[in-house]
Protein backbone atom coordinates (compact mmCIF):
# COMPACT_ATOMS: atom_id res chain seq x y z
CA UNK A 1 0.00 0.00 0.00
CA UNK A 2 1.10 3.54 -0.68
CA UNK A 3 2.16 5.04 2.69
CA UNK A 4 0.57 8.31 1.57
CA UNK A 5 -2.86 6.68 1.42
CA UNK A 6 -5.47 8.03 3.82
CA UNK A 7 -7.21 5.37 5.95
CA UNK A 8 -10.83 5.54 7.05
CA UNK A 9 -11.12 6.43 10.74
CA UNK A 10 -13.61 4.98 13.20
CA UNK A 11 -14.18 6.63 16.56
CA UNK A 12 -14.39 4.32 19.61
CA UNK A 13 -14.84 6.94 22.33
CA UNK A 14 -18.26 5.76 23.49
CA UNK A 15 -17.52 2.03 23.41
CA UNK A 16 -13.83 1.62 24.33
CA UNK A 17 -13.69 4.92 26.20
CA UNK A 18 -16.66 3.66 28.17
CA UNK A 19 -14.33 1.37 30.09
CA UNK A 20 -12.99 4.47 31.85
CA UNK A 21 -16.35 5.64 33.23
CA UNK A 22 -18.27 2.36 33.38
CA UNK A 23 -20.13 3.23 30.16
CA UNK A 24 -22.03 5.84 32.12
CA UNK A 25 -22.36 8.30 29.23
CA UNK A 26 -25.74 10.00 29.37
CA UNK A 27 -27.55 10.08 26.05
CA UNK A 28 -26.97 13.82 25.69
CA UNK A 29 -23.24 13.24 26.24
CA UNK A 30 -23.23 10.53 23.59
CA UNK A 31 -24.99 12.93 21.23
CA UNK A 32 -22.33 15.60 21.85
CA UNK A 33 -19.54 13.13 21.08
CA UNK A 34 -21.26 11.93 17.91
CA UNK A 35 -21.74 15.54 16.80
CA UNK A 36 -18.06 16.33 17.39
CA UNK A 37 -16.95 13.28 15.41
CA UNK A 38 -19.37 14.13 12.63
CA UNK A 39 -18.11 17.70 12.50
CA UNK A 40 -14.55 16.44 12.15
CA UNK A 41 -15.42 14.45 9.03
CA UNK A 42 -14.55 11.06 10.55
CA UNK A 43 -16.84 8.64 8.69
CA UNK A 44 -17.77 6.16 11.46
CA UNK A 45 -18.54 6.31 15.18
CA UNK A 46 -18.95 3.20 17.28
CA UNK A 47 -21.67 3.96 19.83
CA UNK A 48 -21.38 0.99 22.19
CA UNK A 49 -21.86 -2.72 22.74
CA UNK A 50 -25.03 -4.39 21.48
CA UNK A 51 -26.35 -6.53 24.33
CA UNK A 52 -29.74 -8.00 25.25
CA UNK A 53 -29.44 -6.98 28.91
CA UNK A 54 -29.97 -3.25 29.28
CA UNK A 55 -28.24 -1.44 32.14
CA UNK A 56 -30.05 1.65 33.46
CA UNK A 57 -28.18 4.92 32.87
CA UNK A 58 -25.51 3.09 30.86
CA UNK A 59 -26.91 3.08 27.31
CA UNK A 60 -23.56 2.58 25.55
CA UNK A 61 -23.18 -0.72 27.42
CA UNK A 62 -26.13 -2.27 25.57
CA UNK A 63 -27.33 0.12 22.81
CA UNK A 64 -31.09 -0.04 23.52
CA UNK A 65 -33.36 1.06 20.66
CA UNK A 66 -34.21 4.47 22.12
CA UNK A 67 -30.50 5.28 22.51
CA UNK A 68 -29.75 4.30 18.91
CA UNK A 69 -32.73 6.31 17.69
CA UNK A 70 -31.57 9.40 19.62
CA UNK A 71 -28.18 9.22 17.91
CA UNK A 72 -29.63 8.39 14.51
CA UNK A 73 -31.81 11.52 14.69
CA UNK A 74 -28.77 13.82 14.74
CA UNK A 75 -28.07 15.73 11.56
CA UNK A 76 -24.64 15.77 9.90
CA UNK A 77 -23.50 12.78 11.93
CA UNK A 78 -21.14 10.00 10.89
CA UNK A 79 -22.37 6.50 10.17
CA UNK A 80 -23.21 4.53 13.31
CA UNK A 81 -21.50 1.27 14.27
CA UNK A 82 -22.02 -1.12 17.17
CA UNK A 83 -19.82 -3.82 18.68
CA UNK A 84 -21.28 -7.33 18.87
CA UNK A 85 -19.80 -9.92 21.22
CA UNK A 86 -21.19 -13.36 20.31
CA UNK A 87 -23.25 -14.86 23.09
CA UNK A 88 -24.23 -11.53 24.65
CA UNK A 89 -26.98 -10.60 22.23
CA UNK A 90 -29.58 -12.42 20.16
CA UNK A 91 -29.08 -12.63 16.42
CA UNK A 92 -32.47 -10.98 15.94
CA UNK A 93 -31.15 -7.75 17.51
CA UNK A 94 -28.49 -7.60 14.82
CA UNK A 95 -31.12 -8.00 12.12
CA UNK A 96 -33.05 -5.04 13.60
CA UNK A 97 -30.13 -2.59 13.45
CA UNK A 98 -30.91 -1.04 10.04
CA UNK A 99 -34.27 0.04 11.46
CA UNK A 100 -32.32 2.28 13.84
CA UNK A 101 -30.08 3.61 11.06
CA UNK A 102 -27.02 1.68 12.20
CA UNK A 103 -24.67 1.09 9.27
CA UNK A 104 -21.99 -1.26 10.61
CA UNK A 105 -21.80 -4.27 12.90
CA UNK A 106 -18.37 -5.08 14.32
CA UNK A 107 -18.28 -8.69 15.48
CA UNK A 108 -15.65 -9.77 18.00
CA UNK A 109 -13.61 -12.88 17.28
CA UNK A 110 -11.88 -14.15 20.41
CA UNK A 111 -9.05 -16.65 20.14
CA UNK A 112 -9.07 -16.63 16.36
CA UNK A 113 -12.15 -18.87 16.11
CA UNK A 114 -14.96 -17.57 13.91
CA UNK A 115 -17.52 -20.30 14.65
CA UNK A 116 -19.42 -18.33 17.31
CA UNK A 117 -19.29 -15.18 15.21
CA UNK A 118 -20.59 -16.67 11.96
CA UNK A 119 -24.37 -16.47 12.73
CA UNK A 120 -24.03 -12.80 13.61
CA UNK A 121 -22.08 -12.08 10.45
CA UNK A 122 -24.71 -13.85 8.36
CA UNK A 123 -27.53 -11.89 10.01
CA UNK A 124 -25.73 -8.59 9.56
CA UNK A 125 -24.98 -9.29 5.90
CA UNK A 126 -28.59 -10.32 5.28
CA UNK A 127 -29.75 -7.05 6.87
CA UNK A 128 -27.53 -5.04 4.53
CA UNK A 129 -25.07 -3.88 7.18
CA UNK A 130 -21.38 -3.41 6.59
CA UNK A 131 -19.73 -6.20 8.58
CA UNK A 132 -16.36 -5.90 10.28
CA UNK A 133 -14.79 -8.68 12.34
CA UNK A 134 -12.33 -7.81 15.10
CA UNK A 135 -9.56 -10.27 15.91
CA UNK A 136 -8.72 -9.59 19.55
CA UNK A 137 -5.42 -10.00 21.43
CA UNK A 138 -3.34 -10.31 18.28
CA UNK A 139 -0.17 -9.81 20.33
CA UNK A 140 -0.77 -13.36 21.58
CA UNK A 141 -0.96 -14.80 18.02
CA UNK A 142 1.64 -15.78 15.47
CA UNK A 143 1.63 -14.32 11.98
CA UNK A 144 0.47 -17.69 10.64
CA UNK A 145 -2.43 -17.76 13.09
CA UNK A 146 -3.40 -14.21 12.16
CA UNK A 147 -3.32 -15.04 8.44
CA UNK A 148 -5.48 -18.13 9.00
CA UNK A 149 -7.99 -16.24 11.14
CA UNK A 150 -8.15 -13.38 8.62
CA UNK A 151 -8.92 -15.81 5.80
CA UNK A 152 -11.57 -17.49 7.94
CA UNK A 153 -13.23 -14.14 8.62
CA UNK A 154 -13.26 -13.29 4.93
CA UNK A 155 -14.69 -16.73 4.10
CA UNK A 156 -17.71 -16.23 6.39
CA UNK A 157 -18.49 -12.80 4.94
CA UNK A 158 -16.45 -10.13 6.71
CA UNK A 159 -16.05 -7.00 4.60
CA UNK A 160 -13.34 -5.63 6.90
CA UNK A 161 -11.07 -7.45 9.36
CA UNK A 162 -9.52 -5.54 12.25
CA UNK A 163 -6.41 -6.61 14.13
CA UNK A 164 -6.83 -5.42 17.71
CA UNK A 165 -3.82 -4.79 19.95
CA UNK A 166 -6.05 -5.51 22.94
CA UNK A 167 -3.16 -5.84 25.39
CA UNK A 168 -1.33 -2.74 24.14
CA UNK A 169 1.84 -4.80 23.69
CA UNK A 170 2.75 -4.41 20.02
CA UNK A 171 5.67 -2.48 18.56
CA UNK A 172 5.95 -1.08 15.01
CA UNK A 173 7.98 -4.01 13.69
CA UNK A 174 5.43 -6.54 14.93
CA UNK A 175 2.53 -4.45 13.63
CA UNK A 176 4.18 -4.34 10.21
CA UNK A 177 4.61 -8.11 10.19
CA UNK A 178 1.12 -8.90 11.46
CA UNK A 179 -0.73 -6.47 9.21
CA UNK A 180 1.41 -7.61 6.29
CA UNK A 181 0.46 -11.24 6.99
CA UNK A 182 -3.23 -10.33 7.12
CA UNK A 183 -3.07 -8.28 3.92
CA UNK A 184 -1.29 -11.12 2.11
CA UNK A 185 -3.89 -13.62 3.28
CA UNK A 186 -6.97 -12.01 1.70
CA UNK A 187 -8.27 -9.25 -0.53
CA UNK A 188 -10.63 -8.18 2.27
CA UNK A 189 -9.61 -4.78 3.69
CA UNK A 190 -7.64 -4.83 6.94
CA UNK A 191 -8.06 -2.44 9.86
CA UNK A 192 -6.03 -1.83 13.00
CA UNK A 193 -7.16 -1.07 16.57
CA UNK A 194 -4.20 0.27 18.60
CA UNK A 195 -3.81 0.71 22.35
CA UNK A 196 -1.33 3.08 23.94
CA UNK A 197 0.02 1.20 26.97
CA UNK A 198 3.59 1.68 25.76
CA UNK A 199 3.08 5.07 24.12
CA UNK A 200 3.23 3.48 20.67
CA UNK A 201 -0.35 3.81 19.43
CA UNK A 202 0.43 6.55 16.90
CA UNK A 203 3.61 5.04 15.49
CA UNK A 204 1.94 1.62 15.43
CA UNK A 205 -0.97 3.10 13.49
CA UNK A 206 1.46 4.60 10.98
CA UNK A 207 3.18 1.22 10.65
CA UNK A 208 -0.18 -0.46 10.07
CA UNK A 209 -1.11 2.02 7.35
CA UNK A 210 2.22 1.56 5.60
CA UNK A 211 1.78 -2.22 5.80
CA UNK A 212 -1.61 -2.03 4.11
CA UNK A 213 -4.28 -1.27 6.73
CA UNK A 214 -7.08 0.87 5.31
CA UNK A 215 -9.02 1.55 8.52
CA UNK A 216 -7.83 2.81 11.92
CA UNK A 217 -9.61 3.12 15.29
CA UNK A 218 -9.09 6.07 17.64
CA UNK A 219 -10.86 7.89 20.47
CA UNK A 220 -11.09 11.46 21.68
CA UNK A 221 -8.08 12.15 23.93
CA UNK A 222 -7.22 8.46 23.60
CA UNK A 223 -9.63 7.45 26.37
CA UNK A 224 -10.10 3.71 26.59
CA UNK A 225 -9.27 0.61 28.56
CA UNK A 226 -5.77 -0.20 29.75
CA UNK A 227 -3.38 2.47 28.49
CA UNK A 228 -6.04 4.04 26.31
CA UNK A 229 -6.39 4.23 22.55
CA UNK A 230 -4.83 6.17 19.72
CA UNK A 231 -5.76 9.82 20.23
CA UNK A 232 -8.25 10.88 17.58
CA UNK A 233 -6.96 14.46 17.54
CA UNK A 234 -3.42 13.24 16.82
CA UNK A 235 -4.33 10.97 13.90
CA UNK A 236 -6.75 13.58 12.49
CA UNK A 237 -4.09 16.32 12.64
CA UNK A 238 -1.52 13.95 11.11
CA UNK A 239 -3.79 13.08 8.21
CA UNK A 240 -4.58 16.76 7.60
CA UNK A 241 -0.96 17.95 7.73
CA UNK A 242 0.81 15.01 6.09
CA UNK A 243 -1.82 13.64 3.75
CA UNK A 244 -4.12 16.55 2.91
CA UNK A 245 -7.15 14.76 4.34
CA UNK A 246 -10.45 16.62 4.26
CA UNK A 247 -10.90 16.41 8.03
CA UNK A 248 -11.32 19.07 10.72
CA UNK A 249 -9.69 19.19 14.15
CA UNK A 250 -11.73 22.02 15.74
CA UNK A 251 -14.93 20.05 16.54
CA UNK A 252 -12.95 17.41 18.46
CA UNK A 253 -10.66 19.89 20.23
CA UNK A 254 -13.56 22.13 21.26
CA UNK A 255 -15.76 19.39 22.72
CA UNK A 256 -15.42 19.01 26.51
CA UNK A 257 -17.74 16.06 27.03
CA UNK A 258 -14.89 13.65 27.74
CA UNK A 259 -12.99 15.85 30.23
CA UNK A 260 -14.16 13.88 33.29
CA UNK A 261 -13.03 10.62 31.70
CA UNK A 262 -9.70 12.20 30.75
CA UNK A 263 -9.14 13.33 34.34
CA UNK A 264 -10.00 9.89 35.63
CA UNK A 265 -7.41 8.31 33.34
CA UNK A 266 -4.84 10.87 34.51
CA UNK A 267 -5.63 10.28 38.18
CA UNK A 268 -5.34 6.52 37.86
CA UNK A 269 -1.90 6.90 36.27
CA UNK A 270 -0.13 4.99 33.54
CA UNK A 271 2.36 2.80 35.40
CA UNK A 272 0.06 -0.22 35.56
CA UNK A 273 -0.92 0.17 31.91
CA UNK A 274 2.72 0.33 30.81
CA UNK A 275 3.60 -2.79 32.77
CA UNK A 276 0.59 -4.81 31.59
CA UNK A 277 1.55 -3.82 28.05
CA UNK A 278 5.11 -5.02 28.56
CA UNK A 279 3.86 -8.26 30.11
CA UNK A 280 1.27 -8.73 27.30
CA UNK A 281 -1.61 -9.19 29.73
CA UNK A 282 -5.27 -9.22 28.71
CA UNK A 283 -8.03 -7.86 30.97
CA UNK A 284 -8.18 -11.02 33.09
CA UNK A 285 -4.41 -11.12 33.48
CA UNK A 286 -4.35 -7.40 34.21
CA UNK A 287 -6.86 -7.85 37.04
CA UNK A 288 -4.60 -10.49 38.60
CA UNK A 289 -1.64 -8.14 38.14
CA UNK A 290 -3.43 -5.29 39.91
CA UNK A 291 -4.31 -7.57 42.84
CA UNK A 292 -0.70 -8.73 43.14
CA UNK A 293 0.60 -5.14 42.99
CA UNK A 294 -1.77 -4.18 45.79
CA UNK A 295 -0.47 -7.06 47.91
CA UNK A 296 3.22 -7.15 47.02
CA UNK A 297 4.22 -3.97 45.19
CA UNK A 298 5.45 -3.57 41.61
CA UNK A 299 8.89 -5.16 41.86
CA UNK A 300 7.84 -8.52 43.25
CA UNK A 301 4.84 -8.68 40.91
CA UNK A 302 6.92 -7.96 37.80
CA UNK A 303 9.44 -10.64 38.72
CA UNK A 304 6.66 -13.16 39.39
CA UNK A 305 4.60 -12.52 36.28
CA UNK A 306 7.48 -12.08 33.84
CA UNK A 307 8.73 -15.55 34.79
CA UNK A 308 5.45 -17.29 34.04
Amino acid sequence: MNPNSKPDLLDVTLRDGGYVNGHSWATHEAQAIVRAIGGSGVPYVEVGYLRDTAVPRRPSASCPPDYLDALAALTDRPRLAVMVRPGEVSVSRVADLPGHDVSMARVLVSGGSVAKAEPYVAAARAAGLTVAMNLTRVSERTETEIAQATRACADVGAQLVYLADSNGSLDPETVTAQVGAAVAATTTPIGFHPHDNLGLAFINAKAAITAGATAIDASIAGIGKGGGNLRMEVIVAHLIVRHGAGLRLDPIAADQTTLAAQLRMLAEGNTKAVLTGLLDLNLDGAAEFYDMVAANGYDATILTMSGR
